[in-house]
């Protein structure tokens, strides 16, 4: 409550009238405060978003053996972002079902049913939404070059669950290839696979890559209180 006074002066030697205004300003508050959250959260995200930028430019600068691989790869990181920034824009950041997002991250690559995709509906924050959008990416880009997607027999099977109640809630979710090339662990990891296995395992949890000879299968086990 806002409580404002003031004298009035009278005429004739009367005394002065004190003038009493009460004013219920608790959703002018409310809206301030939802305004400096707003604030705060925004700073935040822009961070985070710029130090992801910066971390795909030197990695994918460092790693690339020529100029236009490296615009390439670069390009179609960034436009993945981009998409998981749209699914989060259309739910005004609340965070984003993780149906449009693997769905919207896969599309590219989705003709003739090669996905397999099960799982409930479950509700991802947008730390979660961005980091498994960014994850599905790089397992689609490293199919399409090397596992199943790079062959027309090849499909992949995205499969996720909730396991758990409350605080111990957690998500598992399995990226599963098959019908591609025979697949062998590498000598030498890209940018795609230690983005996977390190920088989202921080957001995510636990994720782990296994190349087994019938395809890669990555799992993700995400906190989901």
């Amino acid at each position: 409550m806002l409580l404002t006074a003031c004298r009035l002066p009278q005429e004739g030697g009367r005394d002065e009238l004190i003038l009493v205004a009460i004013e219920d300003i608790t959703e002018r508050r409310r809206a301030d405060e939802h305004r400096e959250i707003l604030v705060g959260e925004l700073n935040h995200r822009v961070k985070n978003t710029l130090a992801v930028i910066q971390s795909i430019a030197s990695q994918t600068l460092g790693h690339a053996s020529t100029i236009e691989v490296a615009r390439t790869a670069f390009s179609a990181r960034l436009i993945n972002l981009a998409k998981a920034h749209d699914v989060l824009t259309r739910e005004n950041w609340g965070g984003a079902d993780l149906v449009n997002v693997v769905t919207d991250t896969v599309g590219p690559h989705a003709e003739g049913n090669r996905f397999q995709m099960e799982g409930e509906r479950v509700r991802l924050g947008p730390s979660a939404s961005l980091a498994i959008s960014m994850a599905v990416h790089e397992l689609c880009t490293n199919a399409a070059k090397y596992g199943a997607l790079s062959t027309e027999a090849g499909k992949v099977s995205i499969i996720w669950r909730l396991v758990g109640t409350g605080v111990d809630r957690r998500l598992n979710l399995t990226w599963s290839e098959s019908g591609g090339p025979q697949v062998e662990t590498p000598k030498r990891k890209g940018f795609g696979s230690r983005l996977i296995e390190r920088a989202l395992a921080q957001e995510l949890g636990g994720v782990d890559v296994m190349y087994e000879p019938s395809g890669v299968v990555c799992t993700i086990d995400a906190p989901m209180p």
